[in-house]
């Protein structure tokens, strides 16, 4: 459930090709930038409920990280 919210909200934000996994990387796949991560974030905060902090921030590398992220703020 917390999967398919998450590829809800990088549908919305990102333009990608191949299909979304725990594996893919979040600059090098979905392509990006100093711009698009804080609006992620804040997508992720409002559809969450959560609150991401810098340090939290700095280790998103990967959709798996995103939602490692998500699980420990629930």
């Amino acid at each position: 459930m917390i999967f398919e919210r998450l590829k809800s909200i990088v549908d919305e934000h990102f333009i990608y090709e191949g299909e979304l996994t725990p594996a893919t990387k979040i600059i090098d796949d979905l392509g990006a930038d100093s711009f698009d991560i804080p609006v992620l974030i804040n997508a992720l905060e409002d559809e969450f409920g959560i609150t991401i902090i810098t340090d939290d921030v700095l280790k998103l590398k990967t959709i798996e990280d995103v939602l490692s992220i998500i699980k420990s703020k629930l």
